[in-house]
């Protein structure tokens, strides 16, 4: 017995040290970390800047030009919807040949995010949002893009969007009849230079 105490005091010793050292270990990381850069945010009285590459349900791109969508009700992206998930509605606007679009209903509870409806979009209209925190107690997951954008009387908005498209066409011609210009001013530079007559009379 007398042999054994000794050994066993040992043990209990060399315990407690290493108890003490893994003690100190942890608070020199905490103080570390106390004292260091915040990794986290105070949810949900501050909100989560998204990566751009952050992909969530898809939304309405707000132009500047026109303070709204340009969504034309052109059936694209529903048609191409693998998940058929979208459904929308339209009518022509006065005065246009454009449609314009009413509802813009997506359910969100069968949309994979895809992204195929972005590629076909013609007005790229359509965009994936930064929501990373929409929850629910139920399935019902269907809502209007349309709904947050309030736009003016179809006649007023009309206006807007023919001056708009008119604007655009004249900024196209104007772009083909300056790259044309371009052209033929590259193509008059890089022909041969004409002989001259005294050139020829000498030889």
């Amino acid at each position: 017995m007398t042999d054994e105490t000794p050994k066993s005091d040992e043990r209990k010793g060399g315990g407690a040290l290493a108890g003490i050292g893994s003690l100190l270990t942890g608070l020199k990381v905490t103080t570390k970390k106390l004292f260091g850069p915040k990794v986290t945010l105070q949810y949900p009285h501050e909100k989560v800047e998204m990566s751009e590459a952050f992909r969530s349900c898809i939304a309405f791109v707000r132009f500047d030009d026109i303070d709204t969508h340009d969504c034309i009700a052109c059936d694209a992206c529903a048609i191409i919807c693998p998940s058929d998930c979208i459904t929308l509605t339209g009518d022509r606007m006065p005065n246009s040949k454009k449609k314009r679009v009413d509802t813009f209903f997506v359910d969100f509870s069968t949309c994979s995010l895809c992204g195929l409806c972005l590629a076909a979009c013609p007005t790229d209209t359509l965009k994936y949002s930064s929501n990373f925190d929409d929850a629910g107690y139920q399935r019902d997951w269907v809502e209007d893009l349309c709904e947050p954008f309030d736009d003016p009387p179809i006649e007023e908005l009309a206006v807007v969007l023919i001056k708009r498209e008119e604007e655009h066409k004249a900024a196209r011609k104007a772009a083909r009849e300056a790259a044309k210009a371009a052209k033929a001013a590259e193509a008059a530079a890089s022909a041969p230079a004409a002989p001259s007559e005294e050139g020829s009379e000498g030889a």
